[in-house]
C-alpha cells in the first residue's frame, strides 16, 4: 500500500515527508524561489540521460546508485540530492565541467567540490601483448571483481612483470565500464651514481606521503573507483598511505605493485613469481617448446628484431638453457632477446656466465642492470630471512628441514622468500625441494 515515505537516505536529502500515493506519482517539483529561471534538477537530469542514450537502469548501474534513486530524482520527489550522488551521476553521464557545475547548482550545491585541483590520471596502455601470464591475470581480476577485495598487492622482484600485469588488468576492467585511476612512482636507483633530484639542492620540497594521500582522497571522494598504484616502494618520496586512503574513500579499491606486501588489514597478496621454464631434455618438440611461457615470451621479443627467427634443432638447446639460466624473469628475457641482434642464442649462452652487460638493456646504461635492481628486492626482506637466503643461494636445491638450524621458524622463512619471489620450487621431479633463482646466486657471487 502506497503512503507517506520519509526521504533522506543515501541518495537524497529532503528533511520532509512526501506523499507518494497514486496521485502524486509523476508530479514535478517546482523550483524554489531562489532558483527562479533555473532548470529544475529533475528536468536537467532527464535531459542529460536522454542525450546519453542511457536507460534509468543503466544510469543507476554506472553511477552505483539504485534505480529507485534515479526514478525519484527524475520525478522531482527528491529536490536536494546529496552532493556525492550528483557527482556520481555527473561521472556516469561524462559531463564536461560547465555541465557538471550546472547540475550541482540545480541540485542545490553551491559549487562542484568534486572537481579537484589534483586529477587522477587514467592508466597508460600495456606495453604489448601479455604473454604467459593469463592465469595470473584472471586471478587478479577475480580478486577485484568476484571476491570484492579492496586491497590487492601484486608482489615480486624487479623485472618480474608486475607493471605489465596490472596495466593489462586495468585495460580489461575499463573495457567493462570500471573507473580506473593510475598513480605511478616507479624508478630505479640513480644512474651511475647521479644525485637524486630530491637531494640535489633543489628548492622544491619533496612530496610528502600525507600530501599525496590527501590529494588522492580529495580527487576520488566517495565515488566507486579502482586505483592502481605502481611501484609505490620505489626510491624517492611520495609514497601513498594506502590504509588511510581506503579509510577515507569508502568506494575505493586499490591494486598496488611492490617488492613486498603492505601487511595491512584485509590485504590480499598475489605473488608474481618467475615464469615456467622448460625441462632439460635430449630432444625437443619445437611446437610444444614454443608454448612454454618463458620460451614464448623470449621468442616474442626475439621476433621484434629478427622477424624470421624460428626454433630449430641447432638453436633449441641454447634457447632452453637461456630461459633456464635467466629463471624465466620477463625483463631478463627481454634484455637477452635484444642482445640476440648482436649474438646468436648459442654465442649469447656461451657469454652469459662472464659478461654482466648481458643483464642490462642493449639500449640503456650498463649500470641499470638486473642485478642492481635485484639487490633492492633482497634488501626489503627481513634480515633473518636474508641470512637464510645467503646460506642456501649456492645449493642446487634444499628442503625446509635443511634450514632448521638457520632460523627458528623455517616454514615462515621459506614462505617469505617465496612471496618475495627470490626462491622457487626446484621442479616437478623434486616437488618438496626449492632452489634460489640463478640471478640471486649471481648476486651473492
Amino acid at each position: 500500500m502506497l503512503g507517506h515515505v520519509a526521504f533522506g537516505d543515501a541518495y537524497g536529502e529532503t528533511g520532509r515527508r512526501v506523499n507518494v500515493g497514486p496521485h502524486a506519482v509523476g508530479k514535478k517539483s517546482a523550483p524554489s524561489a531562489g532558483d527562479a529561471g533555473a532548470v529544475p534538477f529533475a528536468e536537467l537530469l532527464k535531459s542529460h540521460r536522454g542525450r546519453s542514450g542511457l536507460t534509468q537502469q543503466q544510469l543507476a548501474d554506472f553511477a552505483t546508485l539504485s534505480v529507485r534513486a534515479i526514478r525519484d530524482l527524475e520525478s522531482g520527489r527528491v529536490r536536494r540530492p546529496r552532493r556525492e550522488s550528483v557527482g556520481l551521476l555527473a561521472d556516469a553521464l561524462r559531463l564536461a565541467d560547465p555541465e557538471r557545475l550546472q547540475l550541482h547548482a540545480a541540485g542545490g550545491s553551491p559549487a562542484d567540490h568534486r572537481v579537484p585541483l589534483f586529477e587522477v590520471p587514467t592508466p597508460p596502455a600495456p606495453p604489448g601483448a601479455l604473454v604467459g601470464r593469463e592465469a595470473e591475470l584472471q586471478v587478479l581480476l577475480d580478486q577485484v571483481t568476484v571476491h570484492g577485495h579492496r586491497l590487492v598487492s601484486v608482489v615480486g622482484i624487479s623485472g618480474i612483470g608486475k607493471t605489465h600485469l596490472v596495466l593489462e588488468a586495468a585495460k580489461v576492467l575499463r573495457a567493462r565500464g570500471w573507473r580506473v585511476g593510475w598513480h605511478s612512482l616507479t624508478g630505479e636507483p640513480p644512474c651511475c651514481g647521479a644525485i637524486p633530484a630530491a637531494v640535489s639542492g633543489s628548492d622544491e620540497p619533496p612530496t610528502r606521503a600525507t600530501d599525496l594521500t590527501d590529494d588522492l582522497a580529495r580527487a576520488i571522494g566517495e565515488r566507486r573507483e579502482l586505483l592502481v598504484i605502481d611501484g609505490d616502494d620505489a626510491p624517492g618520496s611520495g609514497r601513498v598511505d594506502v590504509g588511510e586512503l581506503l579509510r577515507r574513500c569508502p568506494g575505493l579499491s586499490v591494486v598496488v605493485t611492490g617488492l613486498a606486501p603492505r601487511y595491512l588489514s584485509g590485504e590480499r597478496v598475489l605473488p608474481l613469481t618467475a615464469m615456467v621454464v622448460p625441462e632439460e631434455a635430449r630432444d625437443y618438440d619445437h611446437a610444444r617448446l614454443s608454448e612454454v611461457a618463458s620460451v614464448a615470451l623470449f621468442l616474442s621479443h626475439m621476433r621484434r628484431s629478427r622477424p624470421g627467427f624460428r626454433l630449430r634443432e641447432d638453436n633449441a638447446h641454447a634457447v632452453v638453457q637461456l630461459c633456464r639460466w635467466l629463471d624465466g624473469v620477463p625483463r631478463a628475457l627481454e634484455y637477452a632477446a635484444g642482445w640476440c641482434l648482436v649474438y646468436s642464442p648459442e654465442l649469447l649462452l656461451a657469454r652469459a656466465g662472464r659478461d654482466s652487460h648481458l643483464l642490462s638493456s642493449p639500449t640503456g646504461c650498463a649500470c641499470q642492470n638486473l642485478l642492481r635492481s635485484l639487490a633492492r628486492s633482497v634488501d626489503v626482506v627481513a634480515e633473518r630471512y636474508r641470512h637464510v637466503l645467503a646460506e642456501v643461494a649456492d645449493r642446487p636445491h634444499w628442503t625446509v628441514a635443511d634450514i632448521d638450524h638457520l632460523v627458528p621458524d623455517p616454514p615462515a622463512a621459506l614462505h617469505a622468500l617465496l612471496i618475495h619471489g627470490l626462491v622457487r620450487r626446484a621442479g616437478a621431479h623434486l616437488p618438496e625441494r626449492f632452489t634460489a633463482l640463478h640471478l640471486v646466486r649471481l648476486l651473492y657471487v
